[in-house]
């Protein structure tokens, strides 16, 4: 392989690494999150404070899926280079866009349990604090 091309594959590894560490980050600040958020529903007692969870969980949700979406096409971008059908150090990810679904992103088993739970999660606390009140 070219010196070029090992740069090239390099600096695409580098932006799936970081995008990867994005991931992780958008998970971690999602669980944080709707934690506090329940922490402090249970404290005040009141189920109008976990209707709040539910747009900031689907928020994480999406932005997570971005993050996954894009790390699977610059691995398309990746293949390409190791297969020689990009020009050298191209970063142009248009043509590898289409051929990854972004909705089948949403479904996958390391996104879709997490923000799964936490909504099943926060219906629970709805549920019971409502409940509660009447």
């Amino acid at each position: 392989m070219k010196e070029t091309t090992i740069k090239h594959l390099e600096l695409i590894h580098n932006v799936i690494n970081r995008l990867s560490h994005k991931s992780f980050l958008v998970k971690s600040w999602s669980i944080t999150a709707i934690t506090a958020l329940i922490a402090f529903g249970i404290d005040k007692e009141d189920y109008r404070i976990f209707l709040i969870g539910f747009p900031i969980t689907i928020i994480f949700w999406y932005l997570d899926s971005q993050y996954l979406w894009l790390e699977k096409v610059f691995r398309k971008l990746y293949d390409g280079v190791r297969n020689k059908e990009v020009k050298s150090m191209s970063m142009d990810i248009s043509d590898y866009k289409i051929k990854v679904n972004k909705w089948v992103i949403f479904k996958r088993p390391t996104i879709l349990p997490i923000y799964l739970f936490e909504i099943i999660l926060l219906i629970f606390c709805v549920l019971y604090f409502k409940c509660i009140q009447i």
